[in-house]
């Protein structure tokens, strides 16, 4: 799908906010402790003070460049070490029921709403579930084709779907697993309104 603009621009607001400073501060913490140094040992090491660095191992700050270096080298790591938990550590995603995040997609008008319920953020593999709802039965869809696979559940109402040269159609309870290369997208909504599931899955920098 090509041109996702974002209504909110709070993206990165999703996972925990300072996840990165608590993660950078739980690493220096566990090098610290694993090395046998004092917080007051690392502060006259590194000439940084006990306060500094007290506010850096439980996140609370975001250190400089200089202040990681001057840490790192104090206890003989590398910077990038400080980092490599990072991606595994990802708060998971919590979104209550109506508080998705509204973006735009291709084709999006006052009858089609697209809700955004996560993204991946620093991974290989892109990964974005999205809640759509559809409440316009004249709605005209546009083509949908992009990198990656897609799956799609229906929630509540009833479509036509289709998937290269086959429409399937789908009411509550259905799902559709597929490679999103091929041209794809709703066809014809039959109810007054429908609203559907999808997670699209990427890899690379693919844009989904």
């Amino acid at each position: 799908m090509k041109g996702v603009s974002i209504i909110d621009k709070d993206l990165p607001s999703f996972g925990k906010d300072k996840h990165l400073e608590a993660s950078i501060g739980m690493q220096v913490r566990n090098n610290r402790k694993k090395m046998g140094v004092t917080l007051q040992q690392l502060s006259k090491q590194s000439s940084l003070s006990s306060s500094m660095l007290s506010k850096i191992e439980n996140g609370q700050i975001s250190a400089s460049l200089k202040t990681i270096q001057a840490i790192c080298h104090s206890l003989n790591i590398s910077i990038s070490s400080l980092f490599k938990h990072f991606e595994t550590d990802v708060e998971p995603t919590f979104v209550s029921s109506g508080n998705g995040l509204t973006i735009e997609r291709g084709g999006t008008s006052s009858g089609r709403h697209y809700q955004l319920l996560g993204h991946t953020i620093g991974s290989s593999l892109k990964v974005e579930p999205c809640l759509i709802t559809i409440n316009k039965s004249n709605y005209k869809f546009p083509e949908f084709q992009h990198k990656g696979v897609e799956f799609i559940y229906m929630l509540e109402g009833s479509m036509d779907y289709y998937y290269g040269k086959k429409i399937y159609r789908f009411n509550k309870g259905d799902s559709l697993y597929f490679d999103s290369d091929t041209p794809h997208g709703p066809k014809k909504i039959i109810t007054s309104e429908c609203q559907f599931l999808a997670v699209i899955c990427s890899s690379g920098s693919e844009v989904l």
